[in-house]
């Protein structure tokens, strides 16, 4: 009986041990790979596109927006920039969210007036979109889609772009059905 109390208890430790181990060697590569920052919204650029649209998102999360040009940062708590961006999204209004938004994200875009809404997210952590999109009316699958982080592998470098053309009125893409739903959109007025 006290063997098997003592093989029972050093197999829990060794257990512990191991989950500790795996959680800090997952925590310290994640960190090294994609370092966190926090960039401060941009209110100019939040203003000029609130005469075109007001986005909100549940649960709400902190943005910006900024023009979609070559090294635009791609969202406020990553360092990635979109590096390669289609011809046809040129100088449209970036929405700038987080990089990961947690399961059950709604975004809500309220149009203001008549515009093209560019809707793109990572194919392989999006959430949930592919199947989301494939049912959403008046979505139409587009490619090229932009490409981020190039020049640090090929995690940025596969995403699927849907667009609508928007009049004025709420748009709701329904919630995120999985964790890491990596997405931004661009506004362009008609």
């Amino acid at each position: 009986m006290y063997k098997r109390k003592v093989v029972l208890i050093l197999a829990m430790i060794g257990l512990l041990l191991t989950f500790l181990a795996v959680f800090f060697f997952n925590t310290a590569v994640f960190s090294s790979e994609e370092e966190q920052i926090t960039a401060t919204p941009n209110f100019e650029m939040i203003a000029q596109a609130e005469q075109l649209v007001k986005v909100t998102t549940q649960p709400p999360f902190d943005y910006s927006f900024d023009l979609m040009t070559e090294g635009v940062l791609q969202h406020l708590d990553r360092e990635y920039t979109y590096d390669v961006i289609p011809e046809y999204l040129s100088g449209g209004l970036l929405f700038q969210g987080i990089h990961r938004p947690p399961k059950g994200t709604i975004v809500v875009m309220d149009i203001l007036k008549p515009t093209t809404v560019s809707f793109f997210f990572h194919s392989n952590l999006d959430g949930g979109y592919s199947q989301i999109f494939e049912n959403l009316e008046g979505w139409e699958k587009m490619s090229p889609a932009p490409q981020y982080d190039i020049y640090n592998g090929n995690h940025g470098l596969e995403m699927t772009l849907y667009q609508l053309d928007a009049q004025p009125g709420i748009y709701s893409i329904p919630a995120t059905t999985k964790d890491r739903a990596c997405f931004s959109i661009v506004f362009q007025e008609k």
